[in-house]
């Protein structure tokens, strides 16, 4: 595997960013016990248990005190911890009751470990489970009624804390058939693990037994409900739980807002989070910076960067501070608009005010860059890799490696980072995997992702998305279909990875599987936003479904979602090729009323558009428009006008813009002089084409295959004997011919009523090993029937091209 051939290759020379890196590890493992990651309780957890099963932040502090004090003055406490830890030297063959019983012994002694004593059965599950469920209902369990609903609590919290959601509802319905109230937290963490499970029925049925039996529903209840529902496509409902709130006597809070807010721009509702961010205000609950964070960044994935701009602005007028986060959102909307400038003018203000940029910011410029051409600039950036390291320095260093392509170095860094047991992120394993995926290696993406697993890390949506896109690119679209489907499953946010296979679905030309990847979004409650709209119509304007597009358009419109250059120029291009040139120039006008500016790009698939109706006469007044407006007509716009002239035969013309295009200081480049090399020739202008031929070379362009069998099929149709002549010629000046040029050749010797000399031809070039195709085989059969009715012809010569 090439990964642990990484793994086993030592570098000769430490590059600068393996030093630093070395240096990081060094300092951050010397300092990971003062981590808000270490968990002291793990220590009694086997090893096997330490990623899987460790105790909310929040909650180590109280249980560390209170495990410190018991096992001081208690020995019950020692007893207890002696009995159930796997580490503590108890033997294996311990009876499963018996540790029940001492982790309920150590929940009984403090309210604080009632949570550490369910992670110390929940590393007993799975396997346990029926056990577990037969002590904690009475068969085992014995004593008053408290003692009893004492297990059930820690048989509920050890199913909760192990993700068993269906053995946890057994034994709530156990404690409610008891007469007992179970806890808020309890029912809080049941309701996560049930919409993280999709069990969103089960969900609402806990919820609705609450209202009616109790505990009543809190503020934090109502929060994990409305998370929960929008996790899972149900935004309206969500919204509806907003409205009953007042009904219990709880008012929303901001979390409430942000949950909802988060939604609606998840799934496309952009004007329905900003009505909510109204409403926000007029209840007087102040927004936050999470807040505005998420709203900026629907604004820029919709493209409408001002609009970003003047919400970012406001946060400053209303007192809230930018964080990371907000920077690192304006800057991705800038980059992805290819407006790198203003991208990097927000990179510098971040720094200005003090906030310390993360592996995220040097993703987003560093994509912005290579995908906008300032890679080399970027290269001899080194403002990120100064010798000050930042808390996420090693995703940084990744993510570089990655970006500059040397991913066995970056793997390399992993490497010694898990050997030395640096804290790890999702990060930097994402920023690997996404690179193995752009490159084509699957597996090793695969292995990483098993690696990280084992690690205990949780995969994100994006590490998902970054495996679908290296499945698409390979055209293993059932494969991305799975990976999809298991997305789903585990409730991930799936917008991105819809719009993901349904683009590689229309670039496959597999029209039916982008369809149903667009019904199955419906389906899930997703609603399409900017990004998955402008796929889907640049994928139905691809295969030419041009009427299909058009509706598609219309609804993202109606929808609020506004259209960018790229969805419009898509759609207008698709008018041009469908001749239907008066709907395209009314989108244009429809681009300039929406504030939009057609560029260069629009303006040449309109010009293209014009030629191939033969609308010269409006192509020149376009032109003009296109100086008018700032744009400087290009290589393309020249090449397409002048193809244009030449296929009318309006040499002069042709040669008018050619002057042009010469004095407006664009170069011209091979297909320019290529649609003039066939423009002479089918005009029979051999001498002149020839010169052309000459000049190319004397300019230093070289020809390419399209150039010399232009020529030679003009000189073919001419005097055949002077297109022998020049194959030797082009073929001295390191011309190679290809399949075509003997197609030229072959079928202007039958042309000519040279059948022999095809054939004699035809069998020099097959025992040179030349490639014949199809068309090849159709002129060899076109010249053997000549030559078998040819009455000339002799027994000898027929058998003798019976071979080929």
């Amino acid at each position: 595997m090439r990964l642990l051939a990484a793994a086993a290759r030592q570098p000769n020379t430490p590059h600068r960013i393996l030093v630093n890196l070395h240096h990081l590890i060094s300092t951050t493992t010397t300092t990971t016990t003062t981590s808000s990651a270490y968990d002291p309780t793990a220590q009694f957890l086997h090893p096997d248990h330490h990623r899987l099963l460790s105790l909310p932040a929040s909650l180590r502090r109280g249980a560390l005190l209170a495990l410190a004090r018991l096992l001081k003055t208690s020995p019950q406490c020692h007893l207890a911890l002696h009995a159930v830890s796997p580490l503590s030297g108890s033997p294996s063959s311990t009876p499963l009751d018996a540790r029940f019983a001492a982790a309920s012994r150590l929940a009984t002694l403090a309210p604080a470990l009632r949570p550490f004593a369910a992670i110390l059965i929940a590393a007993l599950l799975p396997v346990a489970s029926s056990d577990l469920l037969s002590w904690s209902s009475g068969d085992s369990a014995s004593g008053s009624s408290r003692a009893r609903y004492g297990a059930l609590r820690l048989a509920l919290h050890a199913f909760l804390a192990a993700g068993m959601a269906a053995e946890a509802l057994d034994v709530l319905t156990r404690v409610r058939r008891s007469g007992k109230t179970p806890s808020l937290s309890a029912l809080a963490a049941l309701l996560r693990l049930l919409f993280r499970s999709g069990e969103v029925h089960a969900a609402w049925n806990v919820f609705e037994e609450m209202a009616a039996r109790g505990p009543r529903p809190s503020l934090a209840t109502f929060n994990a409900m409305i998370l929960g529902f929008c996790h899972r496509g149900l935004v309206r409902v969500a919204s509806g739980l907003l409205g009953i709130m007042g009904e219990f006597g709880i008012v929303p809070n901001v979390c409430s807002y942000n949950i909802l807010i988060k939604g609606h721009c998840v799934f496309g509702w952009s004007r329905d989070a900003f009505k909510l961010f109204e409403e926000m205000h007029r209840s007087g609950c102040e927004p936050t910076v999470v807040t505005y964070n998420i709203l900026v960044d629907v604004l820029c994935h919709e493209g409408r960067m001002p609009e970003a701009r003047r919400l970012f602005d406001e946060m400053a007028q209303v007192g809230i501070q930018a964080n990371t986060i907000t920077f690192n959102v304006l800057i991705d909307g800038y980059a992805k608009t290819g407006r790198m400038d203003q991208a990097c003018a927000a990179y510098r203000e971040m720094k200005a005010r003090g906030l310390v940029p993360d592996s995220c910011t040097f993703n987003i410029i560093a994509a912005g860059a290579y995908k906008f051409g300032h890679a080399a600039q970027l290269v001899h950036d080194h403002d990120m890799f100064g010798s000050h390291m930042l808390a996420d320095g090693m995703d940084m260093l990744v993510c570089r490696l990655c970006w500059d392509c040397r991913l066995d170095d970056a793997w390399e860094l992993l490497r010694g980072a898990i050997e030395q047991g640096a804290p790890l992120s999702v990060t930097g394993f994402n920023a690997l995997i996404a690179a193995y995926s752009k490159e084509g290696l699957h597996e090793e993406a695969f292995e990483l992702y098993r690696i990280m697993n084992k690690l205990g890390l949780a995969p994100s949506s994006s590490t998902f998305n970054y495996l679908i896109m290296g499945l698409c690119n390979q055209g293993r679209l059932d494969e991305a279909q799975l990976l999809l489907e298991h997305m789903v499953s585990k409730g991930y946010c799936l917008s991105t990875s819809f719009t993901i296979c349904l683009d590689a679905s229309f670039r496959e030309g597999n029209a039916v599987c982008a369809l149903k990847c667009w019904d199955d979004m419906g389906k899930l409650g997703l609603q399409p936003d900017f990004i998955a709209f402008s796929a889907y119509i640049n994928g139905l304007c691809r295969l030419d479904y041009v009427n299909e597009a058009y509706q598609a358009f219309a609804e993202m419109t109606a929808r609020g979602i506004v259209p960018n250059n790229f969805t419009y120029n898509s759609i207008i291009s698709a008018l041009c090729r469908a001749g239907n040139m008066t709907e395209a120039l009314k989108l244009q006008q429809n681009m300039r009323q929406n504030g939009l500016v057609p560029d260069i790009y629009t303006s040449n698939i309109l010009i293209d558009g014009l030629c191939r109706e033969g609308k010269l006469e409006m192509v020149d007044n376009l032109l003009l428009d296109m100086c008018s407006n700032g744009l400087t007509p290009d290589t393309v716009t020249y090449n397409t006008i002048i193809n244009a002239y030449c296929r009318a035969k309006d040499m002069n013309s042709a040669m008018n813009f050619m002057n042009k295009m010469l004095a407006a200081g664009c170069e011209p480049d091979i297909f320019t002089y290529n649609i003039w090399m066939h423009s002479l020739c089918s005009n029979h202008m051999l001498n002149q084409a020839g010169k052309v031929l000459d000049e190319l070379v004397a300019m230093g362009c070289p020809p390419d295959s399209v150039t010399y069998n232009t020529l030679m099929d003009g000189i073919c149709s001419d005097v055949l004997d002077r297109a022998m002549i020049l194959t030797g010629r082009l073929i001295k000046m390191a011309f190679q011919p290809n399949t075509i040029t003997l197609n030229v050749f072959l079928s202007h010797f039958c042309k000519q009523g040279f059948g022999k000399r095809a054939l004699m031809w035809a069998e020099k070039l097959r025992e040179d090993s030349f490639v014949f195709d199809d068309a090849t085989r159709n002129i060899i059969d076109w010249a053997r029937r000549e030559l078998e009715d040819d009455p000339h012809a002799n027994n000898e010569d027929i058998e003798s091209i019976s071979l080929l």
